[in-house]
């Protein structure tokens, strides 16, 4: 019915009820192949024979138990999410010189070995199998890799000792509880790092400088220090949110120069006056801040140390008497209205409350 199409392009056959395919399809100039969300259990190899200039590939949501076999050297992209690969052998795609995205998401992998064989591959996605480990020997060339929702416990230095291009990285969703101080040193593109939802007791040492987005919601992190943070001068998003955090270390902030999202909701913050100093440091870097309820003590529980105005009049006069106090070597400069004054020096931030 197809082999008289020979200019067809683009074929989308998804949502059917298509149980097997037969071959060849002798459609020699098919760029484009869909047949999502089928009830295909298996793929002949013949079927690719007059495919050789076949570019995108899709069979997620089908039955498969295994890449087909023999697919066109001239592929980019292959999709097979939702289906029911247990194992995938890398050497039987070896001459995909040409891959560059690959999608092996929501299937049964409990491990991945020799992807390091697609040489070109960019773009890695393995959401939601049953992998326990990082897979060995990845791509040199890849820039983003999606491994969460796994069992993955440990991250090491080792794993990504050769992904100097890597740029996103998802490992959210784990059980990740080690991670080993500078295991992302040499990946030195790296601008966003997902690890949400782990067993994280604090946020891992000597994370790359090149870091714009920082997620670390939902772990067990009780405390920032200044040491974890320090070499994140491009970092602009913080995700704090459900951790058990109470305080906020000052110097922490200070360090985070292009800081412009904080999320703090779901932490127990202690709801001091010192905590007032924190705000004053962020509204005046111009940090979006989201949450930061009060736990602690019982009479402002609840309340918002962000905004609350009950907390900062409580506060007022001992913040007044701890600003007076590191203004004495310097001559005060009175203001007509309320306001924060902001005096920039490099990276380093002095404000006064009037």
């Amino acid at each position: 019915m197809l082999s008289s199409l020979v200019s067809l392009q683009s074929l989308v056959l998804d949502s059917n009820n298509i149980e097997s395919v037969n071959g060849p399809l002798a459609l020699p100039h098919l760029k484009h192949l869909s047949m999502e969300n089928n009830k295909l259990h298996l793929i002949p190899a013949s079927f690719f024979t007059s495919l050789q200039s076949l570019q995108f590939l899709s069979f997620s949501s089908n039955f498969l138990t295994k890449i087909p076999i023999n697919l066109p050297k001239s592929l980019l992209s292959l999709k097979m999410e939702r289906n029911r690969l247990k194992v995938v052998s890398f050497r039987d795609m070896r001459h995909l010189e040409n891959l560059s995205h690959l999608y092996l998401s929501e299937n049964s992998l409990s491990s991945i070995d020799g992807a390091q064989l697609l040489a070109n591959l960019t773009t890695l996605e393995l959401s939601q199998n049953q992998l326990q480990t990082l897979p060995l020997r990845l791509p040199a060339r890849l820039q983003k890799l999606d491994i969460s929702n796994n069992l993955i416990q440990k991250v090491t230095a080792q794993d990504f000792q050769d992904l100097r291009d890597l740029k996103h990285l998802f490992l959210d969703n784990n059980i990740v509880s080690l991670f080993e101080a500078g295991a992302l040193q040499r990946c030195s593109q790296l601008s966003n790092l997902a690890l949400e939802q782990n067993l994280l007791l604090s946020i891992p040492l000597r994370l790359p400088a090149t870091l714009a987005r920082l997620d670390l919601k939902g772990n067990a992190i009780q405390d920032i220090a200044e040491r974890e943070l320090k070499d994140l001068k491009q970092l602009q998003v913080l995700n704090l949110r459900n951790n058990k955090i109470s305080a906020l270390d000052l110097k922490a902030l200070e360090v985070l120069p292009r800081l412009r999202h904080l999320y703090l909701d779901g932490n127990p913050w202690n709801c001091t006056c010192s905590l007032l100093r924190a705000r004053e440091v962020l509204k005046a870097k111009g940090t979006d801040v989201r949450g930061g309820q009060c736990a602690a003590p019982a009479e402002r529980q609840g309340e918002s140390w962000m905004s609350s105005k009950k907390i900062m009049r409580q506060c007022e006069h001992h913040l007044h008497l701890t600003e007076k106090s590191k203004e004495t070597k310097k001559k005060p400069k009175p203001e007509e209205h309320s306001s924060i004054r902001i005096n920039v020096d490099d990276d380093y931030y002095d404000y006064e409350i009037d």
